[in-house]
């Protein structure tokens, strides 16, 4: 009995490993953060909200549509809104105002909470921030005029 024991305790361990051995060879064909990268991706591009409008429209910072180094502009001063915003405040703004999606349901559950599926925030934040990896932060800090 126990040498059945310690066997089933050895399958169970090479089980472990083995399964290990192939989640690290299918990490060597990318980053999983990509699958986000490219859930924001769609959600940016796709017509959504009451307005059917993608959020191609919206002003990061760098002109409407502009995603590629916005991220290393904010938070800055936006004059349409007369405030400063993050990059998830923006996205919520921009939901709002291009899209027609209300405060309340762009703002509700912004982030998963490790069993759900991630919201759509998450999602686009990891787009835009991923259009800006290697760039240099460029932070504002004079005041508007």
């Amino acid at each position: 009995m126990a040498g059945a024991v310690v066997e089933l305790a050895a399958v169970a361990q090479n089980s472990t490993v083995d399964g290990i051995a192939k989640y690290r060879e299918a990490l060597q064909d990318g980053n999983p953060a990509e699958l986000w990268e490219a859930r924001g991706e769609g959600l940016w591009k796709e017509p959504r909200g009451p307005n059917k409008v993608s959020l191609e429209r919206c002003d990061l910072g760098l002109g409407a549509g502009v995603v590629k180094g916005a991220y290393a502009q904010l938070p800055k001063y936006f004059a349409d809104a007369d405030r400063v915003m993050d990059l998830e405040t923006r996205l919520v703004w921009c939901m709002v105002k291009l899209q027609g999606i209300s405060e309340a349901g762009a703002k509700k559950n912004p982030f998963g909470n490790g069993n759900d599926k991630k919201q759509n925030i998450e999602a686009l934040v990891a787009y835009v921030t991923s259009e800006s990896r290697r760039g240099s932060k460029n932070v504002y800090v004079t005041q508007p005029k």
